[in-house]
């Protein structure tokens, strides 16, 4: 790591011992992830995890089958700081930063917007949840039955179906709902092209240092290589970019295994 790096990491430190004496009792709330989390909300999160350790911040994550229905809006996970609650992955990241810490102080502001357009890209990739509820052998072998493994019957197979006909409104909304299985792998192909390209040699997307990008891009990285599914084209295309799968390595090993 360079000089400025290492400066950077040193305030980035700082400011989050700063933020830790308002960060208290801080829960992380998940769905089951080894049973019940499906790809996407499996994805961000870890990607909320990983952003956490990054910025040294302590939390506790607590897996709830019914994290869904706790969430104001739905949306997981969900972040508990005193009776504050926050959910999703911006959202997040946000409230950190209003909190003083951030990951992006050592960045221009042309590598901010990189950043943004990066976290646009992953985040709109909607490989996952069209695979997931749209293709059915998967829907069938792995959606249906994580979807209802928190529930009793008939909810068990009830709340699936009902939510793969939201989910699949969605994807209309969206103009996926037509695409081909190869088209899907193809619009994927171009995610993982572009954010290869991005990476390049560096250790994460923008340098020396991790941003949330990084966190993001970890967690969705993750999961499409670790997840097996029956339908098995989108991973073995990630599989090309070799620096994608050397950077989810490298960033398990530090912010997980050590």
């Amino acid at each position: 790591m360079s000089s400025s790096g290492v400066i950077t990491q040193l305030v980035t430190d700082a400011l989050s011992m700063n933020a830790a004496q308002d960060w208290e009792d801080v829960s992380l709330f998940t769905p089951y992830l080894n049973d019940q989390a499906l790809m996407y909300d499996f994805a961000d999160c870890l990607a909320v995890q990983t952003f956490l350790r990054m910025t040294s911040l302590p939390f506790n994550v607590r897996q709830r089958p019914n994290v869904d229905f706790i969430s104001p809006d739905g949306v997981v996970p969900l972040l508990k700081i005193n009776k504050t609650l926050i959910t999703g992955f911006n959202a997040i990241v946000d409230f950190v930063h209003k909190k003083g810490v951030t990951l992006t102080s050592h960045l221009s502001e042309t590598q901010v917007a990189d950043m943004r357009a990066n976290i646009s890209m992953i985040e709109h990739l909607l490989t996952t949840k069209f695979v997931l509820w749209k293709h059915d052998e998967t829907y069938d072998k792995v959606t249906r039955l994580r979807y209802g493994s928190v529930y009793h019957w008939p909810l068990s197979t009830v709340l699936p179906f009902l939510k793969r006909r939201s989910v699949l409104e969605e994807l209309a909304d969206k103009d996926w709902d037509a695409k081909t299985m190869d088209e899907v792998g193809e619009q994927a192909d171009k995610v993982f092209r572009a954010l290869s390209a991005q990476l390049g040699t560096q250790k994460y997307l923008t340098g020396d240092l991790p941003t949330e990008a990084d966190a993001l891009l970890f967690g969705h990285m993750y999961t499409l290589i670790t997840v097996r599914l029956p339908l098995t084209n989108i991973t073995n295309i990630l599989k090309k970019y070799s620096n994608l799968i050397e950077f989810t390595k490298r960033v398990e090993q530090q912010y997980f295994k050590q």
